[in-house]
């Protein structure tokens, strides 16, 4: 469409010169000394238009020529940063298809410039990592310094997790606090924290860094969930030889972590070795009050106090939702040997042993046996809780 118009703009122009010359009658006269020259005007005219237009072809041939060697060199260049940018695109698809030596020799080859040396030097260093060539991983990481910004901060970045792949989690993590005080809402970096302090059992952090990435929508709820109890069971551990300092712990506890059996489970652990049975005992009974337990319920057996009966009757009314529960009939066994029911914690024993037979229910069933005088029947069940123990 544009060129229909200016074809038609130009033909108007030339019919308009056209006729313009030829309703021309004038002229030109031309002394110099004693010679004289007369031209048509229409002549003069087309003379100075073509010695016009013979300069300016003449100037734009000669700048033609003078910008030669720079258009020479541009293309050069340009040619180059091509090449460079190939190559990094080839270091690019053979890290991702897993050919790290070819992946290292793209990428050192598109170090050349500028423009994709930082890029490239960290490609390299992955590269120089996976192949396990520790060293020169360090010079091609080297090599990236002083680079952008966004491009220093991929190499700390890549330094950190390397690092972490290779156990140093010391290092790694001094790397990244350096890097979440610039960026505290990396999902990046915050994982690669996370992974470090629990290589280094720094569990209070550990809670802290899965909160950032809760918020942040980095971690699924149940991955949350799997890192908050490890980290309050290492806690725990940490308490597990104060008795003070473990009541506290566990005071301060969320209630989902009260209330999640393993981790109950553990701290009423703790609680019975630091001769803690009432502890015990109240963590178990309000931690099955929420979700019924087997592991719980065992232990409540061996968190009997001096007066067992409480204990057997709260039991007992469990009982009547789980009857057929072998781990609650052997912990209900052990609660009435406590208080000395022999009868009663043989039926609760035998039928335990009768719904699974388990080691820890015949070596129970054993130790009543002798209990009261029966040491054949005792040597019985030694012998099949070794079976299973076997």
């Amino acid at each position: 469409m544009r060129f229909a118009v200016w074809s038609i703009i130009l033909a108007a122009i030339a019919v308009g010169i056209a006729l313009l010359l030829l309703n021309s009658t004038g002229y030109v006269v031309i002394f110099s000394g004693r010679n004289r020259i007369e031209l048509s005007l229409n002549l003069l005219l087309l003379m100075v238009l073509g010695g016009y237009l013979g300069f300016y072809a003449l100037a734009r041939f000669v700048a033609t020529l003078v910008a030669i060697p720079a258009r020479v060199r541009d293309y050069r260049e340009e040619r180059l940063r091509t090449r460079l940018r190939q190559s990094l695109s080839d270091s690019l698809l053979a890290f991702f298809q897993g050919r790290y030596a070819s992946a290292e020799k793209s990428a050192a080859a598109a170090m050349l410039g500028d423009e994709t040396k930082g890029v490239a030097a960290i490609i390299a260093a992955r590269s120089a990592h996976e192949l396990g060539r520790f060293n020169e991983r360090e010079r091609f990481l080297d090599e990236a310094k002083g680079s952008a910004p966004d491009v220093d901060q991929a190499r700390l970045t890549t330094l950190a997790d390397l690092l972490v792949s290779q156990g140093r989690h010391e290092e790694a993590l001094a790397v990244l606090k350096d890097l979440s005080a610039r960026d505290s809402r990396n999902l990046r970096l915050l994982r690669l924290r996370l992974q470090a302090e629990q290589a280094l059992r720094l569990w209070d952090p550990v809670l802290d860094t899965v909160d950032a990435l809760a918020r942040l929508g980095g971690v699924g709820p149940a991955e949350a969930a799997t890192a908050r109890r490890a980290a309050h069971l290492g806690n725990l551990a940490r308490d597990s030889q104060d008795t003070a300092a473990l009541t506290a712990y566990w005071k301060q506890l969320p209630g989902e972590m009260r209330n999640d059996p393993i981790v109950a489970a553990t701290a009423a652990r703790y609680h019975l070795a630091l001769g803690g049975t009432g502890a015990a005992q109240a963590i178990v009974e309000h931690a099955l009050e929420r979700e019924w337990s087997p592991a719980l319920v065992a232990l409540y057996g061996e968190a009997a106090g001096e007066d067992a009966l409480p204990q057997i009757e709260r039991a007992e009314n469990w009982l009547r939702a789980h009857a057929r529960d072998p781990a609650l009939l052997l912990a209900l066994g052990k609660l009435c040997m406590r208080q000395a029911l022999w009868g009663k914690a043989q039926s609760y024993i035998e039928a335990s042993i009768a719904l699974e037979p388990t080691h820890d229910g015949h070596m129970t069933l054993a130790a009543l046996m002798e209990k009261i005088g029966k040491p054949q029947e005792a040597v019985l069940h030694f012998r099949k809780s070794a079976e299973l123990a076997g």
